[in-house]
């Protein structure tokens, strides 16, 4: 759950929502009379942001978007012949990267808490009214909290940095070390594999240190043998759990949905977009459904309300499906502290915010949720035993669709179309593909979720190949080749301040002006791309800019 809620409040709101001048890097060559003369144009006055015209001339100008490799390296002890094999596949990659200037980064599949090296986690011990304390002091308390954060960790790391004027003998040094980190990841990491919340960190990291920008890029390589254990309540950047010297008690009930897969509208850097996600819409009262089965009209209608009333324009509802989903209760927050190891909340009187309930499921369906014919149950946690997270931020939190299906596959979907464009980025599954067999260690499964990844990302954005291959060089090398050319038909506008953004791009050739539809360029912040537009010798590209 959220920061906002508590475990034993899940659910009691709606649940389920779910200057302007170009710079030339290096060597490049300089129209210095473009650059002066006509560079930028302000249309506006002076003092506050004004409308301005900035031209590019892609003949001189070698501002390209910035590459960026992540490898997730799954490092469970099963792993060492592939780590092995991606490693001595490093020289496919980087041979087209060759020339550019490129950030490389890699992070394993262990998660939290056992992972200290990809992490920084902090801990604070807190009383029950959120006053920090230390730990000698929280421990002579009847209950306390403790408070985990979790942020990215690279200041460990090698600097995996490849420059566009790195000499031969550098980039030979660079191959070397990223061979040797990727062998440093090890094979005594968890058995746990979490790639996709691993990824999913380094997408959305909005600190100062991120890894990812918008406007880069990007390739993400996932190496594993087993499949994705990721789970949307424990992929958090903080969370909070509880411990008492007392048995804690716990409700569960399973919660009736309707699934809806539909468009919402979303508009980034002033581009108007539709993005398709599935929400889960909590039923109303006592229902029977059968989970899979299509919604009726009722209930179709009653989400799609639900979700237009909180603001959100959508369309094409193309399908909606009944869904049971787990949702937990602090024991508690509904009148059972655990000191009547006999009462059970499932079928006695709950009591909340001053109102009595004939049982839980009476409590669930008076504020309009709808609680499964039986579900409900009753857990006790030991004392002095820390509980599971009573609240977290998830680390996918800023994405309002995803984060409400708890869907780490849609989050990933989403942010990298946010940070990078639509085609701005692969990523590339080298995993146990679904079915197949080859003399690998023991103990290893299909890649079932990072398949569901590439199917959801499509051909255009993803690739799989097997771990049975005898060489991982051909993606490698399919992988850095893509990026390139995404690079080469980019172009960033490296005087765009934070107060502004870009409304159009006009193309000029032999005076005759072309301004671009939406269609033949993408845009993410200051980067450009031509996507179904080829420049020729001679072009000018104009850009308008105005305040946001």
């Amino acid at each position: 759950m959220k920061r906002e809620q508590k475990m034993g409040m899940l659910g009691l709101t709606l649940v389920g929502f779910m200057l302007v001048s170009p710079f030339f890097q290096n060597c490049a060559k300089t129209n210095y009379d473009l650059l002066n003369a006509s560079a930028s144009t302000v249309v506006g006055g002076t003092g506050s942001p004004s409308s301005r015209k900035v031209v590019i001339d892609p003949t001189y100008n070698q501002v390209k978007a910035n590459l960026k490799v992540l490898f997730v390296v799954d490092d469970s002890y099963t792993m060492s012949q592939s780590q092995t094999q991606l490693a001595n596949a490093v020289d496919s990659l980087l041979g087209p990267l060759y020339g550019h200037n490129v950030d490389l980064r890699i992070v394993s599949t262990s998660g939290v808490p056992s992972n200290e090296v990809d992490y920084d986690i902090s801990t604070n011990y807190m009383t029950e009214s959120r006053l920090s304390v230390s730990q000698a002091q929280a421990q002579t308390l009847p209950t306390y909290l403790v408070e985990r954060k979790i942020a990215n960790n690279q200041g460990h790391k090698p600097n995996l940095k490849l420059f566009r004027s790195s000499t031969v003998s550098q980039f030979n040094q660079l191959k070397l070390d990223i061979k040797n980190a990727i062998l440093a990841v090890g094979v005594n990491g968890s058995d746990t594999e979490e790639g996709i919340c691993a990824t999913a960190r380094q997408l959305f990291d909005e600190s100062a240190n991120r890894f990812f920008k918008p406007g880069d890029k990007a390739a993400i390589v996932l190496l594993t043998d087993e499949n994705d254990a990721s789970a949307f309540s424990s992929c958090v950047s903080r969370y909070i759990q509880r411990v008492s010297s007392q048995p804690v008690v716990y409700y569960s009930y399973g919660q009736q949905r309707a699934r809806v897969s539909l468009e919402y509208q979303l508009t980034r850097d002033g581009v108007t977009d539709w993005y398709p996600v599935q929400w889960g819409i909590s039923l109303v009262g006592p229902a029977t459904i059968t989970n899979g089965a299509t919604c009726s009209v009722t209930d179709q209608n009653m989400a799609v309300n639900k979700i237009t009333s909180q603001g959100y324009v959508i369309r094409n509802v193309s399908a909606c499906v009944y869904e049971t989903v787990p949702v937990s209760y602090y024991g508690s927050d509904l009148g059972d502290n655990g000191t009547n190891p006999a009462l059970n909340l499932c079928t006695s009187t709950v009591t909340f915010n001053n109102a009595s309930y004939a049982n839980l499921y009476a409590l669930v369906h008076a504020i309009n949720l709808s609680a499964q014919t039986g579900s409900c149950s009753k857990q006790v946690l030991p004392g002095n035993v820390a509980s599971a997270s009573i609240e977290y931020d998830s680390v996918i939190a800023s994405d309002v669709s995803a984060a409400n299906m708890q869907n780490l596959n849609y989050a990933i979907r989403n942010r990298s179309i946010s940070l990078f464009g639509n085609s701005g980025f692969l990523v590339a599954g080298l995993i146990r593909q679904v079915g197949e067999s080859c003399p690998l260690n023991a103990g290893q499964s299909f890649g079932v979720s990072y398949e569901t990844l590439a199917q959801l990302l499509g051909t255009g954005n993803a690739v799989t190949q097997s771990l049975c291959a005898a060489s991982f060089s051909s993606t490698l090398s399919q992988v850095s080749t893509f990026i390139v050319d995404e690079a080469n038909t980019s172009y960033v506008v490296t005087s765009l301040q934070s107060t502004e953004k870009i409304t159009s791009v006009t193309v000029i050739r032999s005076n005759q002006r072309t301004t671009l539809s939406s269609a033949q360029y993408e845009l993410v912040g200051a980067t450009i791309t031509m996507t179904n537009f080829t420049l020729q010798t001679g072009d000018i590209i104009e850009i308008q800019i105005d305040p946001l």
